[in-house]
């Protein structure tokens, strides 16, 4: 089992040695068996092609393990008692009762656990449980281990939920596209509706196909505030930030106009929560089960290689807000506005390669950059492993020679801008005129035109750059053990010289190509000024700490859901902002029609339906060959 993967949703040997069935996460065996139900039934696998024959599975082998007759009772045997434990626990049933009172309705279900002879009380099942005792923990690892050995899920090559959950009225109706299907509930007042975001299906194409879904289903949801799960305050607060909704009363509106939004936010009640209830109910998250969540998400986009993870940026930024804020937190100096300003201050480690924000901390406005450096290195290599981590970028705020000797230490490489009036800036003062050399700078990423035209043009706007002076000199920094390269720049019509300075050998870059790598930082300037415009995280619904934490976590893990989903898209989107995918993707109109099947989508500009499944063709395409590229019976075993 690779490093890289938290037991959360994986276990071993070692953690069956010190299993119990009260204390067991079954969140990862449920996403196993959904895959595996899935490829039966769409791959004709040999599995079990719904959840009520994987319980008859489960049945056939309790019935034949050695010794566990011995705790069979007068009508109801000890298979059939284990089998309603694993059913009550797979189907998110929150009691052991309302498990009976669904088998007392559907006698089908009760009959394939192995109740042929009614359905017990709750009395009869603690009285098993009693009887059992600690042998119960032991027949369970047995079943664990016959699932894991007998139901397979080789050959992935897309999937879908297939609502192996409890019974809800979530899975009332039945979203039918040329991918498969997909569950939600719906009111069926209506037969047909109108909605303006019919691109928001895709999305659940993409994450769907690539497991994300279920990830975000392990969001802490067991609390219930005024008859909402906290899943459904997650998924309503997701579904405001990716579609743009400035606050929560543009989101009360559209989601009440729109029923394709309201399906998105709505699990088991009919109607979706207020403003009151949103903007309350955010603060009863806790913070380290939300980061958890990202972590959880990060980690499986790693195992996908969706997410490199070698390669960082780090930057802060502020967000100023009125009124009170947390308590204790100074004002500072806006030289932009003229004036003080209250707020916090987030600080971001960003995957600039992959566009994925690997992690965050917030602090009041007044806090310095320096001390926020190494802490978040570490939380990365805590997410990603260890060893994956292999070079960041960071500017100067964060410049201090014991976070270069930590760097040399952990072998990670960096860049970083140097200070003036430095003990390094009086070592670069003193390198000879002739040692700088003229170079002409070209961005990495710079767009190369696929045109005649375009790159006569290009050529021209080539010629017009005016050319640098570099060089370079081994220097010695202030609290920093070994000597690092500085990178000297001299600009034309300037008198200052800019410097960079870096861990990496000159047999690896030259001085040049620091300069250039140095714009990967670019990044994580490009994504604040994303999230402040586009995503709105300066409108923030609290001022209470945890609360905009918590709003942070949800802005923050939409912003790496539409990451991925452009990844699914065709190269013309890659790099697209969320303003340029709402209107040319996401917000579509569309007529819904109804029937017992579920709906389907029609279009009334051909031009839109064409792109839409250009769109559906493209998210195929490449779930495909993302799970050709690896062996997902390496990554997905059953859950701790």
């Amino acid at each position: 089992m690779k490093d890289t993967i938290t037991e959360f949703f994986f276990f071993s040997e070692e953690d069956l040695s010190d299993f119990h069935y009260d204390t067991h996460k079954f969140s990862g065996l449920r996403f196993f068996l959904e895959l595996a139900v899935f490829l039966a039934v769409k791959q004709g696998i040999d599995n079990p092609k719904s959840s009520i024959s994987f319980f008859r599975i489960c049945r056939k082998f309790l019935v034949k393990i050695e010794g566990l007759q011995a705790y069979d009772g007068y009508k109801y045997p000890a298979s059939a008692m284990i089998n309603f434990l694993l059913f009550v626990r797979l189907c998110r049933f929150k009691t052991r009762e309302e498990g009976l009172e669904f088998l007392e309705r559907y006698k089908g279900w009760a009959i394939a656990l192995g109740f042929n002879n009614g359905v017990p009380h709750e009395s009869d099942v603690t009285k098993f449980v009693n009887k059992i005792g600690v042998d119960l923990d032991v027949y369970f690892v047995q079943l664990l281990r016959f699932i894991h050995k007998n139901v397979q899920i080789e050959g992935i090559k897309a999937f879908h939920i297939i609502g192996f959950l409890q019974h809800s009225n979530r899975f009332g109706v039945r979203i039918t596209t040329r991918t498969g299907t997909k569950f939600t509930s719906y009111r069926w007042g209506k037969k047909r509706a109108s909605t303006h975001w019919a691109g928001m299906t895709l999305i659940l194409d993409a994450l769907y196909g690539l497991g994300i879904i279920n990830l975000i289903e392990n969001i802490p949801a067991k609390k219930k505030i005024r008859g909402y799960p906290m899943l459904q305050i997650s998924l309503t607060l997701i579904v405001k930030m990716i579609s743009g909704l400035e606050d929560l009363h543009e989101l009360e509106n559209e989601v009440e106009d729109d029923p394709l939004l309201a399906m998105f936010c709505t699990i088991e009640n009919d109607d979706t929560p207020s403003i009151s209830t949103l903007s309350r109910d955010v603060e009863r998250y806790s913070v380290a089960e939300l980061k958890e969540s990202c972590k959880q998400i990060l980690q499986w986009l790693k195992e996908l290689k969706l997410i490199d993870g070698s390669v960082a940026s780090i930057d802060s930024s502020k967000i100023y807000t009125e009124g009170k804020v947390q308590e204790g937190t100074a004002e500072v100096y806006d030289y932009i506005k003229k004036e003080n300003k209250r707020g916090y201050k987030i600080f971001a480690i960003y995957d600039p390669i992959c566009g994925i924000l690997i992690d965050f901390r917030l602090f009041p406005i007044n806090q310095a950059d320096n001390p926020n450096l190494i802490p978040l290195i570490k939380s990365a290599r805590d997410i990603l492993g260890k060893s994956t981590l292999k070079k960041v970028y960071f500017d100067r705020g964060f410049y201090d020679g014991e976070h270069f000797d930590w760097l040399n230490k952990n072998h990670i490489q960096f860049v970083c801008r140097g200070k003036q009036r430095t003990k390094v800036a009086d070592q670069v003062s003193e390198i000879p005129v002739e040692e700088y050399v003229e170079e002409i700078l070209v961005s990495p990423k710079e767009y190369q035109p696929k045109t005649e035209s375009g790159k006569r043009e290009k050529a021209k706007r080539d010629a017009l750059k005016e050319p640098i002076k570099i060089a370079e000199r081994m220097v010695d920094v202030t609290n920093c053990e070994k000597r690092l390269r500085a990178i000297a720049v001299k600009h034309t019509g300037k008198k200052s010289i800019d410097i960079w300075l870096t861990n990496i050998p000159a047999s690896l870059c030259s001085a040049k190509g620091i300069i250039d790598e140095y714009r990967n930082r670019w990044g994580v300037e490009v994504f604040f000024k994303e999230e402040k415009s586009y995503w709105y995280l300066n409108n923030l619904p609290s001022r209470k700490l945890n609360a905009v934490k918590c709003t942070i976590c949800f802005n923050f893990i939409a912003y790496n859901l539409i990451s991925i989903f452009k990844k699914t898209l065709s190269e013309k989107y890659h790099n697209v902002g969320i303003k340029v995918l709402r209107r040319e993707v996401l917000r579509k109109n569309a007529i819904m029609y109804f029937n017992e099947d579920g709906f389907e989508l029609e279009f009334n500009v051909k031009k839109t339906k064409e792109k839409y499944y250009e769109h559906i063709e493209s998210i195929n395409s490449f779930v495909e060959k993302m799970r050709e590229k690896m062996d997902i019976m390496d990554v997905i075993c059953l859950s701790h």
